[in-house]
């Protein structure tokens, strides 16, 4: 369920899970599986399935337009679009996770 599986236009569930499916309708929406018989772990392995993320910052380095000391400020939105996808590092330690849900971060500082 994590990963998207589906068969056909079925999606499993907690109390429906996918018991058969014909190797031609089955399917990931957040993975990429190549087709029966297609798959190479060189030339053509299941891979994380290609996303779009859309994140956004806005600020002001010198926000009181002062002579000796300055005032930032900065808000940021990471993940805008509150995308749920995957992301793998590529690494055996760290493995495959979840992008981070819609995340909002306000940011005031003061430089002397």
């Amino acid at each position: 369920m994590q990963a998207g599986l589906f068969c056909g236009s079925v999606f499993p569930t907690l109390t429906t899970p996918l018991i058969t499916c014909a190797p031609s309708q089955y399917g990931s929406t957040r993975l990429r599986i190549p087709a029966p018989g297609t798959e190479n772990d060189d030339h053509n392995p299941p891979r994380v399935a290609p996303r779009h993320l859309f994140d956004t910052s806005v600020g002001d380095d010198d926000l009181f337009h002062g002579d000796r000391y300055k005032w930032s400020l900065r808000f940021t939105v990471i993940n805008l679009t509150n995308k749920t996808a995957l992301y793998n590092f590529l690494s055996t330690f760290s493995g495959t996770h979840f992008v981070t849900p819609r995340s909002y971060t306000a940011e005031v500082g003061f430089h002397f």
